[in-house]
């Protein structure tokens, strides 16, 4: 099984969610995030990926495009507003 397989597959669900989710459309670049997606592949073997079925598959390119949005999100805030926002994730 190769990688390149595999993107295959991760670029069609992501094509999926940025026609689906606005979000991911205006705040993401699809090359950006197949280039995560292809270091991601240079630690986890593809022959571990490509057995999920399309729904497993969807939801871990989700968290990843998730991932994605908040770190955009955290690298327009002040040092202040960072702290704030931690100190509401962490409950405080």
């Amino acid at each position: 099984m190769s990688k390149d397989a595999v993107l295959s597959r991760i670029s069609g669900i992501d094509d999926s969610l940025m026609q689906s989710e606005s979000v991911y459309r205006e705040e993401l670049q699809k090359d950006e995030i197949m280039q995560i997606f292809s270091r991601l592949l240079d630690k986890v073997s593809p022959e571990e990926i490509m057995p999920l079925d399309d729904e497993r598959l969807t939801q871990r390119v989700r968290r990843v495009m998730g991932t994605q949005l908040m770190t955009r999100l955290l690298d327009g805030l002040s040092p202040e507003q960072v702290d704030m926002f931690n100190a509401a994730v962490e409950g405080r």
